[in-house]
C-alpha cells in the first residue's frame, strides 16, 4: 500500500512539474516563433528595399544618359531626333507607359508616339503632379510622383521624372515617364514572395501632408482608384507612430534619417492585424512596407501547442502505463532504442548501422549474384537553398515512401544520408534492367506536392555488381559511388560501374601524384593568347597554364585542373600561375617597352582562401607588377553561388585597382540583379556562342544582348574562340571591344610571344 502510495505521489509529483513545465515551454516557444517572424520581415523588407532602390536606381541611371544624348549636339531642339530616342528607349523598356519632354512650365514639348495628345498635357495645372513636377525643378536626381492614372493611355503609372540642365546647371526642360503599375505589368510584380506576404510601397508626405500608396502587390479587388486615390488613414499613422515610439524609441522623423529596418506588431488601413517590415529609401523618398497577416504566427504557433499538448498528453499516457508495469516499458524501450539507432529519423528508412548489423544475414538469402545501387538526388540541393531545409525533409519523405512502394521486403533499403540512398537487391533479368530501372526514375521524377508547391527532382544511379565488380561490401560501395557520379554527368539516368570507370579512377589518382611534384620537376609552363582590340591593336594577354609529364604526357587543364581544386593543390598550382605569369609578363613589357593588359584565371577554391587577396598582393610587390593592367578572371558559377562571402572580396580586389573579367558570361545563370551588384569591368562572352554567330540568327541575338548589357552596365565586352574574319565584322558590328582567338594568335609560350608583339609593334611603327 505504501509502495503504490509512494508511486502514485512521484506520478502526480512529475505531473505538476510537466505542467509547469509545459506553460514555461509555450511561453518561450510563442516568443521564439514571433522573433523569428519579425526577423524573417525584416530580411525580406531588405531584400525588397534593396531591389527597388537598385532598379530605381538603375532608372535614375537611364534618365541620366537619355538626358546626355539629348544634351549632345542640342539633340532636343529636334523633335524628330527627339522622338526617336524616346521611341527607343520604350522599346528596350517594356514597364515605361510613355516618355516625354516637358519644359519649366509644365507644357510638354515632344512625346513618345505612343502618346497622342501630348500637346494637352501640361504637369504644373494637374493637382497631382504639380508638387512632384516643381520637385524635379529642383533636385538633380529622378523624382518618382505619385501614382496616379494616366488617361491619355488610360494606364495607372509611377511618375518619374529627371530635369536637363546645362552646364551652368540651369534647367533646360523636364524627362518624365511612368512605370506601369497595373496587375501583371509591373516589374514590381515579378518579385516572389511567400503567399501570406504583400509588398506596398508608401509615397512620403506630400504640400497636404498626406501620404498615398505608390504600390500594393496584392490589392485584390480593391479599385485602383480607391487604392492610390485614397490617403492613408491618420489614425493608422498614429498607431504605427506610437508603437515605433515605444518598441524602438525613436520616431518616424528618426527613421527616415536612420535608414533602419524595423518590424511590428500594428494594424493596416483594412482594420487588420499584421506584421509589417518597414524602411525608408531617402533618395528617393518612398516607405517600403513588407507585410503579413499576423494570424500566420498564431497559425503556427497553435500547431506548436497542439504539438507540444499531444506531446504531453502522450507522455503521461506512457508514463502511467510505465508506472503500471516497469518491466514491460524496460523492454519496449530497449526495442525502441535499439530501432532509433538503426533506423533515419526523417524517413524512418533503415541506416548504415542496420545495413551493417544486418548485412551478413542478407547475404546468406542471397550468395550467388546481387546489385549495390548508390541514388543520388538532382538538383536537391537548389530545394534547400531556395525554400529551406524543412521544406526539403519533407520532399525527402515522400521520395523514401516512393522508394519504399518500388522494392520489394527482399531489398534492403538504406537511407545514406543526405539525399543519398542505397539498395541491396538481388540481380534481376537482364532483358528487364532497363524496363526496371527507367519505371524506377520515372517514379522518382514525377511532381512533388509540399506545402502548396510543385517540386520536380530526378535521379543518378549507380550500380556495382557482386561477384563480378568486387568481393568486399566496401569496395562495392564505392564502385556504386563511382558509377553513381558518372551517372550524374547526364542526370536523371543510372549507370553500371565499368572497368573504363576503374582506369579513369586509376588516371585521376595518377594525375594526383604526379601533380605534387610537378612544380619541382619543371613541368609546368606558361602559354599567352594574345586580345586585340576592336582598331587591331594589342589590348593584353591571357595567361594560360600547360603541363607536360613524363609518365602521362601533355594533360590538358580541363583534366588536372579539378583534380588539384579536390585534393588542395589548387592554391600552390594557383601561386605558380600568378607569379610565373606577373614575372614573365613584366620582363617581356619592360625589354620591349610596351605596356599591356594580363588577364589571369582564378579557380573559385582558390578565390574563396583566406588570405587570397593578400598573398595577390604580396606577389605583385615582389614582381613589381602594375595592378592597374591586371585582371583577374573569375567564372560565372561565382556569381550564383557564395555571393554574400565572396562579393566583399570582390569589391576589395577592385578598390585595389585590379580589374575583374567575368568568364564564360552566358554559359551560368546570372540574373542581371546579381550582375549588377558584382564589380565587374569586363564580360568574356563564351566561345559557344561565337561559333554559331554566323549560322544562327537567336545566337547572333544572344550575343548582342550581351554586348548590350555590358554597354548598359559600363563594362567591356570580349569575346573568345573567334576564328574567322567574318566572326571578327559581325562582332565588330555589333559593338565588340575586344577579340581572343585562333584567328589572331594560338597560346604563345613566351618567346613566341616575344616575336609576336615584335610583329605588332613593327606593324604600328609602319603606320
Amino acid at each position: 500500500m505504501n509502495v503504490n502510495y509512494s508511486i502514485w505521489k512521484i506520478f502526480y509529483l512529475i505531473f505538476t512539474g510537466a505542467i509547469i513545465l509545459i506553460i514555461t515551454l509555450l511561453y518561450h516557444r510563442f516568443y521564439d516563433v514571433q522573433d523569428r517572424y519579425h526577423a524573417q520581415i525584416r530580411h525580406y523588407t531588405e531584400i525588397i528595399s534593396k531591389t527597388i532602390h537598385s532598379d530605381l536606381l538603375q532608372k535614375d541611371m537611364l534618365l541620366e544618359i537619355i538626358g546626355k544624348q539629348l544634351l549632345d549636339k542640342d539633340n532636343y531642339k529636334n523633335k524628330q531626333k527627339t522622338q526617336e530616342i524616346l521611341d527607343n528607349l520604350l522599346k528596350l523598356n517594356p514597364y515605361l507607359v510613355g516618355f516625354g519632354l516637358f519644359d519649366v512650365n509644365g507644357r510638354a514639348i515632344i512625346a513618345s508616339t505612343n502618346v497622342k495628345t501630348a500637346n494637352k498635357i501640361n504637369l504644373l495645372k494637374n493637382k497631382t503632379t504639380e508638387y512632384y513636377f516643381k520637385k524635379s525643378l529642383k533636385t538633380t536626381s529622378m523624382v518618382v510622383g505619385r501614382t496616379n492614372l494616366f488617361k491619355v493611355v488610360n494606364k495607372w503609372i509611377i511618375p518619374l521624372r529627371k530635369a536637363i540642365r546645362d552646364t551652368n546647371g540651369n534647367v533646360l526642360a523636364v524627362m518624365a515617364t511612368g512605370l506601369k503599375n497595373e496587375k501583371n505589368t509591373n516589374y514590381l510584380d515579378s518579385i516572389k514572395l511567400p503567399d501570406d506576404k504583400a509588398v506596398v510601397i508608401i509615397k512620403d508626405i506630400d504640400d497636404k501632408n498626406n501620404l498615398y500608396r505608390q504600390y500594393f502587390s496584392k490589392s485584390g479587388n480593391i479599385s485602383s482608384e480607391i487604392l492610390y486615390n485614397t490617403p492613408l488613414s491618420k489614425n493608422v499613422l498614429e498607431i504605427t507612430s506610437k508603437i515605433i515610439k515605444n518598441k524602438y524609441n525613436f520616431t518616424v522623423d528618426d527613421l527616415k534619417l536612420n535608414g533602419e529596418t524595423m518590424s511590428i506588431k500594428t494594424i493596416d488601413s483594412f482594420s487588420k492585424i499584421i506584421l509589417a517590415g518597414i524602411t525608408y529609401d531617402k533618395k528617393y523618398n518612398l516607405w517600403i512596407i513588407v507585410k503579413s497577416d499576423y494570424n500566420v504566427i498564431l497559425d503556427e504557433f497553435f500547431k506548436v501547442f497542439i504539438t507540444y499538448i499531444s506531446l504531453f498528453i502522450a507522455s503521461f499516457i506512457v508514463i502511467f502505463f510505465l508506472f503500471k508495469n516497469i518491466s514491460s516499458y524496460d523492454r519496449k524501450k530497449k526495442k525502441a532504442l535499439i530501432f532509433q539507432a538503426q533506423h533515419d529519423t526523417l524517413t524512418s528508412l533503415p541506416n548504415i548501422i542496420y545495413m551493417y548489423a544486418n548485412i551478413d544475414k542478407w547475404r546468406k538469402k542471397h550468395t550467388e549474384k546481387f546489385d549495390i545501387l548508390y541514388i543520388d538526388l538532382d538538383n536537391f540541393k537548389n530545394i534547400n537553398d531556395k525554400f529551406g531545409h524543412k521544406v526539403g525533409d519533407k520532399v525527402l519523405i515522400e521520395v523514401a515512401k516512393r522508394l519504399q512502394s518500388f522494392f520489394s521486403k527482399d531489398d534492403m533499403l538504406i537511407r545514406q544520408g543526405g539525399d543519398e540512398f542505397i539498395v541491396f537487391r538481388e540481380c534481376i533479368d537482364d532483358t528487364k534492367i532497363d524496363e526496371s530501372f527507367l519505371k524506377l526514375i520515372n517514379l522518382i521524377s514525377k511532381t512533388y506536392h509540399v506545402d502548396k508547391k510543385e517540386f520536380r527532382i530526378g535521379m543518378s544511379m549507380g550500380i556495382a555488381r557482386f561477384p563480378k565488380d568486387a568481393l568486399i561490401i566496401e569496395e562495392l560501395l564505392s564502385l556504386a559511388d563511382t558509377a553513381m557520379y558518372n551517372a550524374k554527368k547526364r542526370k536523371n539516368s543510372y549507370s553500371f560501374f565499368s572497368e573504363k570507370m576503374r582506369h579513369k579512377n586509376i588516371f585521376k589518382t595518377d594525375i594526383e601524384q604526379e601533380l605534387r611534384s610537378a612544380i619541382e620537376k619543371d613541368e609546368l609552363w606558361m602559354v599567352y593568347q594574345p586580345q586585340i582590340n576592336a582598331d587591331g591593336t594589342l589590348y593584353g594577354v591571357e595567361a594560360l597554364i600547360r603541363w607536360e609529364n613524363e609518365k602521362l604526357g601533355l594533360v590538358g587543364p580541363d583534366k588536372f585542373i579539378s583534380v588539384a581544386e579536390d585534393t588542395g593543390l589548387i592554391k600552390e598550382l594557383g601561386e605558380f600561375i600568378i607569379s610565373t605569369s606577373l614575372k614573365e609578363i613584366k620582363k617581356i613589357q619592360s625589354d620591349l617597352n610596351i605596356k599591356f593588359s594580363l588577364s589571369i584565371n582564378i579557380s573559385v577554391i582558390q578565390l574563396m582562401e583566406f588570405d587570397f587577396l593578400k598573398r595577390l598582393l604580396s606577389l605583385i610587390k615582389y614582381e613589381n607588377f602594375d595592378k592597374s593592367i591586371l585582371t583577374i578572371e573569375i567564372t560565372e558559377s561565382l556569381s550564383i553561388e557564395d555571393l554574400d562571402e565572396s562579393l566583399p572580396l570582390l569589391n576589395a580586389i577592385k578598390n585595389e585597382g585590379i580589374e575583374i573579367s567575368l568568364d564564360d558570361f552566358g554559359t551560368g545563370y546570372s540574373s542581371l540583379s546579381i550582375l549588377k551588384k558584382l564589380p565587374i569591368n569586363e564580360l568574356k562572352i563564351d566561345k559557344s556562342f561565337i561559333d554559331e554567330i554566323l549560322y544562327d540568327e537567336r545566337e547572333k541575338a544572344l550575343v548582342k544582348s550581351i554586348i548590350n548589357i555590358g554597354k548598359n552596365f559600363g563594362m567591356k565586352t570580349l569575346a573568345e574562340g573567334v576564328e574567322s574574319l567574318e566572326q571578327v565584322e559581325e562582332l565588330k558590328n555589333s559593338k565588340c571591344d575586344i577579340f581572343q582567338g585562333y584567328y589572331f594568335s594560338k597560346p604563345l609560350n613566351k618567346d613566341d610571344l616575344i616575336q609576336y608583339l615584335h610583329k605588332i609593334k613593327d606593324k604600328n611603327d609602319r603606320r
